[in-house]
């Protein structure tokens, strides 16, 4: 990824100022200051409108990238990379597929929850349990159930044993926190939302192939970020059907490609711009971690913008990561104390069978 964008140093500091201004004042607040980002967000458009817009780039693809490389080369640069193969050998990548979880963990019940702009476009976010054997039968059947940030790993730790530990510690180094497995497993043409947070993210791909789109934060600009005091920063821009006449701005971003096979490994820097979709059926396991540093390294204020949030605040959004990180979702969507009772409700079922 490039280390400068068409946006110069100076509008980022401006806009990125607006967008602190924003979530610190609130949207009721900041409303009589709106009139002066959109001012500028028409300058900044007058001035690149001259520029021919950029051409999509593929993520650098290295087979048998060192940790010590690894951390020169892209981690302390900031720089998404695919790790070429990297699991192919591993047992997840060889054992696990849809029957594997179906007839192995199908009376699991795990949470799902829509979020408004990072799951689906309803203003309402909603949510449901069910069982593991319920979402691949909805999978096979061409369903829209997607299962994301699921625990199901850290909850049943053979699955942990089937990747390798030893790989994953050395890429992620010293002096990181919070390390973290989720489970991502749902049907062919399902997407995740154009969106950045804060954690590192080393993003693998065992069964299915997946599409990755990814924008530097050094062009949060031209993505029209939605400032909502959530953990998670969202952006309106349909990056597989943009609305050019809605945002203008979007098509000078620049863009990165990422296609992933059984056996890629992603690494997705922190506060990175992306946008996720399966290109088939597909299973992988994000292994996230924090590092304070890498995240302003990346951009200071977006991870400012993180660390200010109150919907839920930073405290809260860690102690849900510890049970479900959708239990965040539910948090900003309003119905947390509902989905609790029955999420404790859920567990006490799954302990007693």
């Amino acid at each position: 990824m490039r280390k400068t964008s068409n946006v110069t140093f100076l509008e980022r500091v401006i806009f990125h100022s607006f967008l602190i201004l924003e979530q610190l004042l609130g949207t009721r607040v900041f409303k009589p200051i709106s009139p002066f980002k959109l001012k500028f967000l028409n300058r900044l458009l007058k001035r690149l409108s001259k520029l021919p817009p950029p051409i999509k780039i593929n993520i650098d693809r290295i087979d048998n990238l060192s940790a010590a490389d690894f951390k020169k080369n892209y981690f302390q640069k900031s720089t998404p990379v695919i790790f070429s193969g990297a699991a192919k050998n591993w047992a997840c990548t060889k054992k696990w597929n849809l029957d594997y979880f179906k007839f192995g963990y199908g009376e699991k019940n795990i949470l799902i929850v829509n979020a408004s702009g990072l799951t689906s476009r309803e203003e309402n976010s909603n949510h449901e349990f069910l069982t593991v054997n319920e979402l691949i039968n909805n999978i096979k059947n061409g369903g829209d159930k997607y299962l994301r940030f699921s625990p199901l790993l850290e909850n049943n730790p053979e699955l942990v044993s089937d990747l390798d530990m030893d790989w994953l510690q050395d890429m992620k180094g010293e002096k990181t926190f919070a390390n973290t497995y989720y489970m991502f497993l749902g049907g062919k043409s399902h997407k995740t939302l154009l969106h950045t947070d804060q954690p590192c993210n080393i993003y693998v791909q065992i069964f299915g192939e997946k599409k990755w789109t990814l924008f530097s934060a050094e062009d949060s600009a031209l993505i029209y970020p939605t400032i909502s005091n959530t953990a998670y920063i969202k952006s309106p821009v349909e990056v597989d059907s943009p609305d050019h006449t809605k945002f203008p701005l979007y098509k000078y971003a620049q863009a990165y490609e990422a296609h992933l096979s059984p056996g890629d490994v992603l690494y997705v820097p922190p506060n990175t711009w992306h946008f996720v979709e399966n290109l088939t059926d597909s299973i992988a396991v994000g292994y996230r971690f924090s590092s304070l540093r890498a995240a302003i390294k990346a951009s200071f204020s977006l991870s400012l913008l993180r660390i200010l949030s109150t919907n839920p605040p930073i405290w809260k959004t860690m102690e849900y990561g510890k049970i479900d990180t959708n239990l965040i979702w539910a948090h900003s969507g309003g119905k947390i104390k509902e989905i609790l009772k029955e999420y404790k409700v859920k567990t006490k079922e799954v302990i007693n069978k």
